[in-house]
């Protein structure tokens, strides 16, 4: 399975909220608006940091909750971990917005961030640079750290009004594959090479609901591969493995699903720097089937049926009978990231 983190996108805005009249079948209402009076976009860069954080803890999408400004002017470099000079961090929700994940296309999604700073954290400052971070503390742990920009590209000083507020809209591309079947092979200690096929599917998230990150996902909402990229990267134990008789799609889909199999859970080993190594052992108890597909999925309980989201498919005459006179290891996953 391979993530991929793509160039991100920086919408800010200077405005302020307006009081708007409504009228209905109820009469006059009041309400407020929000109006930007100033705004620009621009492109950034990824931190080393962003890498060196995601499989301890952070993941995908922990990396992006918070935002921060700062008045330092030190041009952008990947190696740095901070603002120069942070005087504001938030993760402040506007009425109305939503952060979430967008599903563009077939393993594309972009994670949508949406911050808004008072006038009290910003009014009257001058304000030049600007990240994202996982942590709520001031001071450390960006993803990106970039300065404020005209259109041109060229730094520019931000001064909200007293009564103006800062709103941050950040997207970063998240590209996870392959999507398309990719021909494998499996070493099994004492039966030898098996020829498979290795695809990722859309699948489903098979909760009633999950929040990760300040990001809401609805329950069975199709972000399946997504969440298993999450999990895997932060040891989460919302991981899960079924093996099967049945064979797993082999399409990118949105839902799918094969009824009947136990989901269980994965052991973790610590990370080393941007590796970390999975695996489950079977007893002599346990899975005691001819064995045709390896699911993972996401969920948060253990249904009898898999999600199937990252499907390990042997091909016709390649599968293999467990019996209960052996246990059974699958493994070692290991995931490394690098930039």
């Amino acid at each position: 399975m391979t993530v991929r983190i793509q160039p991100q996108h920086m919408h800010w805005q200077v405005g302020r909220y307006k009081e708007l009249l409504r009228s209905g079948p109820g009469g006059l209402g009041r309400g407020r608006i929000w109006v930007p009076e100033a705004e620009g976009e621009q492109h950034n860069m990824i931190l080393d940091n962003f890498y060196d954080n995601l499989i301890p803890s952070s993941g995908i999408l922990g990396p992006s909750r918070y935002a921060a400004v700062g008045t330092g002017s030190v041009a952008p470099d990947p190696t740095q971990t901070i603002l120069q000079n942070e005087v504001a961090r938030s993760d402040l929700l506007p009425s109305g917005e939503v952060n979430g994940a967008i599903y563009i296309s077939p393993g594309v999604y972009d994670i949508k961030r949406v911050v808004e700073f008072t006038e009290a954290q910003v009014g009257n400052r001058n304000l030049t640079e600007w990240g994202f971070s996982p942590s709520s503390t001031s001071g450390g742990s960006l993803m990106t750290r970039e300065l404020f920009r005209d259109a041109n590209g060229n730094p520019v000083v931000i001064t909200p009004a007293s009564d103006q507020r800062l709103r941050l809209i950040y997207k970063y591309r998240v590209t996870l594959g392959p999507t398309t079947p990719q021909a494998v092979t499996v070493n099994i200690n004492g039966l030898g090479l098996r020829t498979a096929k290795f695809v990722v599917v859309r699948g489903a998230n098979c909760s009633s609901s999950v929040s990760i990150a300040g990001i809401h996902f609805g329950g069975t909402s199709p972000f399946g591969d997504l969440l298993v990229a999450q999990a895997a990267a932060t040891a989460s134990t919302e991981l899960w493995l079924a093996l099967t008789s049945q064979a797993a799609p082999l399409t990118y889909s949105q839902g799918s699903y094969i009824a009947g199999v136990s989901n269980v859970g994965v052991t973790y080993d610590p990370p080393v720097g941007r590796s970390r190594r999975w695996r489950r052992l079977f007893g002599t108890d346990a899975a005691n089937i001819t064995i045709v597909s390896a699911i993972l999925s996401f969920c948060n309980f253990g249904r009898i049926d898999a999600f199937a989201t990252v499907n390990l498919v042997f091909d016709t005459g390649q599968e293999f009978t467990k019996t209960n006179l052996y246990k059974l290891l699958v493994g070692d996953w290991t995931l490394t990231w690098g930039p």
